[in-house]
C-alpha cells in the first residue's frame, strides 16, 4: 500500500495542528529570509534611501561595475560573451555603458540556465528555484540567502516608509496552499505565529465563502494586508457590497506579484480607507520598484538598473519593455535581461517625498497581456474598460485569435442587456470594430495554479515592442 503524502497527512490534521505546521514552516522561512544578510542589507538600504541624485548615480554605477566584472570572471555564459564580443569588462563603467552589451532573452536563460550559475558560489550556498511560469514553461533559477536578503530588504524598506514594524500581525493573501482543497467550511486561513501572519487561502474564495473572509478581516487586529491585488480586490468588494465597517482596519495595504489594476486599487482603498502601496519585481531577482506614500514608483537602484526598450517616447517619458540588470543575486547575475514587462519611465522630475531615484510612471503589465487588433495595434491596460461597469464584479479577457476576444464576466444581479451594451461601447472605443467580441458569463474567474490572476490571457504572439 502506498504511503500517504505529506500533503494528505496535513489535510487529516485538526486546524490547531495545521497552524502549528504552518508556524514551523514560517520559522524555517524566517531563518532563510531574515537572517544576518537581511539585517545588513536593510541597514544599507536605510543609509542610501535619501541619497541625492548624484549620490544615487554614483552608487548605481559602482554596482554596475562590480556586477559586470564579477559576471565576466565567474559566470560561464558571460565569460564567453565578453570574449566573443571583444568587450573589456573594465570598460563598462556604469549605467550609461550598459547598452554596449547585447540584450539577454528569456529563452536563452531558460535553455542555458546552468551557464548562468556563478562558479564562485559554493553549491551548499545555492538555493534552487524556478519562475512561476505564468506565461509558459517555468525557468530554472538560482539564488542565495544574500539574494533573499536583497529581495526582502527592499520589501521591508517600503514597509518602513509606511510606519510598519516587523512582528506586527498582518493578513497575507499569497499562493500558499495552507487550507486543504477539500475543506468546505471556515476557517479558510491559518496562522503563522513565527511571522505573525494570517495566511488566507486563495483557493476557497467562492462567492459563498467570501463573506467568511470579510467577517474575519472585520474582526481587525491586522496592522497591514499584503498579497495579490486581484484577491485583495475580491474580498474588498465583498466588504463594500455587505456594508461592513472595518473598525480596526489596516494602516496600509501592500500589493505585489500581479499588475495592480485601477479598479483593484479603488476597491481596496474604498473598503479599508488605507493607502495601497504596490511593489513591482520579478522571480529572477533583477528588478524592483516600490510605491512611496506619495504613490510614485521608485526604482530600487541598489537592487538593479532599469532601461526601457522604447515603444513610445516623448520629452517627458519613455514607455516600453523593461530591461533589467540585477545586482543582488550573485549566483545568477542577469545583465540587460528582457523581463517581458512593460512600464513607463519618467525622464525628468522628482517625487515630492524627496527620494531622488528614477521614477516609473506606471506598470502596464506583461507584453503577453496586450490585446492585439487585426490591424496590428497592441492595446494594454484594458482594465479601464471596466472602470464604470458597476454591474460587473470581475472580468477577464481571453484572445484566442487575432480577430476575436472572449470576455468572461462575473455579473452582479443588476447586470442586464443595457449594461452589456455599455460595455460593448467601451470595448469598441478602445479596440475599434474589426474584432469579434463574445461575452461569457461565469460564476468565478479561474486562477492559475499559483493563485495568480491574469486580466488578459492571449494566445496571440504579440511580438516584441519595437
Amino acid at each position: 500500500m502506498a504511503r500517504p503524502s505529506l500533503e494528505a497527512l496535513y489535510a487529516l490534521l485538526p486546524t490547531a495542528l495545521q497552524n502549528a505546521v504552518v508556524t514551523a514552516a514560517g520559522w524555517r522561512s524566517n531563518r532563510a529570509r531574515f537572517g544576518p544578510p537581511f539585517q545588513r542589507i536593510l541597514r544599507e538600504l536605510r543609509g542610501t534611501d535619501r541619497l541625492n541624485a548624484e549620490g544615487v548615480r554614483l552608487d548605481q554605477d559602482r554596482r554596475v561595475r562590480d556586477t559586470v566584472r564579477f559576471a565576466a570572471k565567474t559566470v560561464p555564459y558571460y565569460r564567453e560573451l565578453f570574449r566573443r564580443e571583444r568587450i573589456d569588462p573594465d570598460s563598462i563603467r556604469g549605467v550609461d555603458d550598459l547598452p554596449r552589451l547585447p540584450l539577454l532573452e528569456k529563452e536563452t536563460v531558460r535553455a542555458r540556465a546552468s551557464e548562468f550559475r556563478s562558479e564562485a558560489v559554493a553549491e551548499r550556498d545555492v538555493i534552487h528555484g524556478h519562475s512561476s511560469g505564468t506565461t509558459g514553461t517555468a525557468m530554472p533559477l538560482f539564488h542565495t540567502r544574500e539574494g533573499l536578503g536583497w529581495e526582502y530588504g527592499v520589501i521591508w524598506r517600503q514597509r518602513e516608509w509606511f510606519g510598519v514594524e516587523r512582528g506586527e500581525r498582518f493578513a497575507a493573501f499569497g499562493g500558499q496552499t495552507v487550507v486543504p482543497l477539500t475543506q468546505t467550511e471556515p476557517p479558510f486561513w491559518r496562522f503563522d505565529r513565527t511571522r505573525a501572519r494570517m495566511l488566507f487561502s486563495l483557493y476557497h474564495m467562492t462567492p459563498d465563502n467570501l463573506g467568511h473572509y470579510a467577517a474575519e478581516l472585520a474582526r481587525g487586529g491586522y496592522a497591514f494586508w499584503q498579497g495579490y491585488p486581484s484577491s485583495l480586490g475580491l474580498v474588498s468588494q465583498t466588504i463594500l457590497d455587505r456594508g461592513i465597517e472595518l473598525r480596526d482596519g489596516p494602516r496600509v495595504v501592500f500589493t505585489s506579484s500581479e499588475t495592480l489594476l485601477d479598479f483593484h486599487r479603488e476597491r481596496i482603498a474604498a473598503a479599508t480607507g488605507a493607502p495601497v502601496a504596490d511593489r513591482y519585481g520579478n522571480s529572477e531577482f533583477c528588478v524592483s520598484a516600490l510605491q512611496c506614500p506619495e504613490g510614485r514608483y521608485h526604482v530600487d537602484t541598489e537592487f538593479g538598473a532599469v532601461e526601457i526598450d522604447p515603444h513610445e517616447e516623448t520629452e517627458e517619458w519613455v514607455r516600453g519593455e523593461v530591461i533589467a540588470t540585477g545586482f543582488g543575486n550573485r549566483v545568477m547575475p542577469l545583465i540587460r535581461y528582457r523581463t517581458g514587462d512593460v512600464a513607463t519611465l519618467r525622464k525628468r522630475g522628482r517625487c515630492s517625498c524627496g527620494r531622488a531615484r528614477p521614477l516609473l510612471e506606471q506598470i502596464d503589465g506583461r507584453i503577453e497581456d496586450y490585446v492585439v487588433t487585426p490591424d496590428g495595434r497592441r492595446v494594454g491596460r484594458m482594465d479601464h474598460v471596466f472602470k464604470d461597469a458597476l454591474a460587473v464584479k470581475e472580468a477577464q479577457i481571453h484572445q484566442p485569435s487575432v480577430d476575436r476576444i472572449v470576455v468572461r464576466l462575473v455579473p452582479r444581479p443588476d447586470f442586464d442587456d443595457a449594461a452589456q451594451a455599455e460595455l460593448e461601447r467601451a470595448f469598441r472605443k478602445r479596440l475599434g470594430g474589426a474584432l469579434h467580441i463574445d461575452y461569457e458569463r461565469v460564476e468565478a474567474i479561474p486562477r492559475l495554479p499559483n493563485g495568480k490572476f491574469r486580466a488578459v490571457v492571449s494566445d496571440v504572439d504579440a511580438g516584441r515592442l519595437t
